[in-house]
């Protein structure tokens, strides 16, 4: 007989939602942002995606208000709203969000840990094999229950946080304006010199940024863990306004107090910040250690959310039966094994020895995957106000169109290689769709038909491209 599961509360959710967004962002962002906009373009940056990641946050509050009965966030809106299959669409997007950041996150763990080394550094593949055990070691860890591993989540988020404080701290006394009020800002990068414009700094940057708030939703795809919804709710926008104001301030010292070309080429790029402060060359030791530490947080974070999600569209039957069985501690044990079978697949990228490039490829992918969930709970919401119009204020419309835009925005900013990418992903997915059906002695759609032949011809000409080398991820 299983046992009585036990409900998280705010602060544990709270935990695994700045477990999932405070990852490798906030120690690489700085180094990722210098090289495609100035520090004053990042800022503007920084605004315009902190607003669009607040919308999209106060999307998913109003949704939990509303619909209080949809306890799996993305993926129950997203079906709620517009059918199975789009439902299925979100949960398998998101699903893919949770683990292709898991194989960006452990090449960042390799890449850190290599730079600590120096000389010794690990070969590829042993990096591969760690790698490997650490993935397995999560899965055991899960395999105890959601709840002990929500403890754990806890546990090294708090420990990731010291090295971001220290810099906070410390190196608010390095600030200097004259690095970050740039020359020349709006027409040239000043770490590489190299020609720019305003809108294209803060286009090139938003991939960047939405990738750091990835996550925001964890408190919504947790809440039927959740001891209640106003838990959910003020989770949300809690774990937001804390992420928002560390990486504005951890982005602004270090790119005030260390030179952008020097920024940018900096494999840690927070630790020339922490050297230049009392605790000297110490600080790059501890900084690395510090990313080593978030980014395995991280991990183990999307992993809890990536299960949570495939379980419950199995549940509601737009995936697999086989998703839905759990063990006596309410583990989702055959979700659990899928998602750690392809990162362990997709962890052989990481025998590359351009563990950067890998990093960058899996977050952009993300990034472009994420996108089409949030893009769907903002329409479920501008759907929602629309109905409730006449008893409610207008600003939850407002709110709902701007998540919408602001999701719009980003596909743009993203650019058209990675949105084709996900084609592939998508493709793959819905072949899970129709064996689901099949289990119920149902058929999609004819609109849903033709939606997954157009997706499925699309994954094979772009498997097709890769495999020929015209298109690189």
């Amino acid at each position: 007989m299983a046992k009585k599961e036990e409900k998280l509360g705010l602060w544990l959710l709270v935990f695994v939602a700045l477990g999932s967004m405070i990852g490798s962002g906030i120690f690489n962002s700085p180094k990722d942002l210098i090289q495609v906009a100035n520090p004053q373009g990042t800022l503007i940056a920084w605004i315009v995606g902190g607003l669009g990641a607040l919308m999209l946050a106060l999307v998913f509050v109003y949704l939990a208000a509303r619909k209080p009965d949809l306890k799996s966030g993305v993926y129950a809106y997203a079906r709620d709203g517009f059918g199975d299959y789009m439902g299925f669409n979100s949960a398998w997007g998101y699903w893919s969000v949770g683990w292709l950041g898991n194989i960006s996150y452990l090449a960042l763990f390799f890449k850190t840990l290599n730079d600590l080394l120096g000389e010794r550094a690990l070969s590829p593949f042993t990096a591969f094999l760690i790698g490997s055990a650490l993935l397995w070691f999560f899965y055991a860890i899960l395999m105890a229950g959601i709840r002990e591993g929500a403890i754990l989540n806890f546990i090294v988020t708090t420990a990731k946080l010291i090295p971001i404080l220290l810099i906070i701290i410390l190196g608010i006394s390095l600030v200097r304006s004259d690095l970050f009020f740039t020359a020349d800002w709006h027409n040239r990068l000043a770490s590489t010199g190299e020609p720019t414009a305003p809108l294209l700094q803060v286009k090139e940057a938003m991939a960047i940024i939405l990738w750091c708030f990835v996550g925001m939703e964890a408190a919504s795809v947790l809440s039927g863990r959740a001891k209640s919804q106003k838990t959910v709710r003020l989770t949300i926008i809690l774990s937001l306004l804390i992420v928002l104001a560390v990486y504005m301030l951890i982005t602004f010292i270090a790119m005030s107090s260390v030179p952008a070309e020097e920024l940018a080429a900096s494999d840690t790029p927070l630790a020339p910040v922490l050297s230049r402060t009392a605790i000297g060359a110490a600080g790059g030791i501890i900084i690395k250690l510090g990313i080593m530490v978030s980014v395995l947080g991280a991990s183990l974070s999307w992993i809890l959310l990536s299960v949570e999600t495939l379980y419950a569209a199995a549940q509601d039957g737009v995936l697999p039966r086989t998703f839905r069985k759990v063990n006596r501690k309410g583990t989702p044990v055959n979700a659990l094994l899928l998602t750690q079978c392809f990162t362990q697949l997709f962890l052989l990228s990481i025998l590359s020895p351009q563990l950067n490039e890998t990093y960058l490829a899996a977050i952009t992918i993300a990034t472009t995957l994420v996108l089409i969930p949030y893009l769907l709970s903002s329409l479920y919401a501008v759907k929602i106000a629309l109905s409730l119009r006449k008893k409610e204020s207008p600003h939850h419309l407002v709110i709902a169109l701007l998540g919408t835009l602001y999701s719009l925005y980003v596909i743009y900013a993203v650019g058209i290689r990675y949105l084709v990418l996900s084609i592939l992903f998508y493709g793959i997915g819905s072949l899970l769709f129709i064996r689901a059906k099949r289990e119920q002695k149902k058929q999609p759609k004819r609109w849903e038909w033709a939606v997954i032949i157009i997706l499925l011809i699309g994954s094979v000409i772009i498997a097709s491209l890769m495999l020929s080398g015209k298109i690189n991820p």
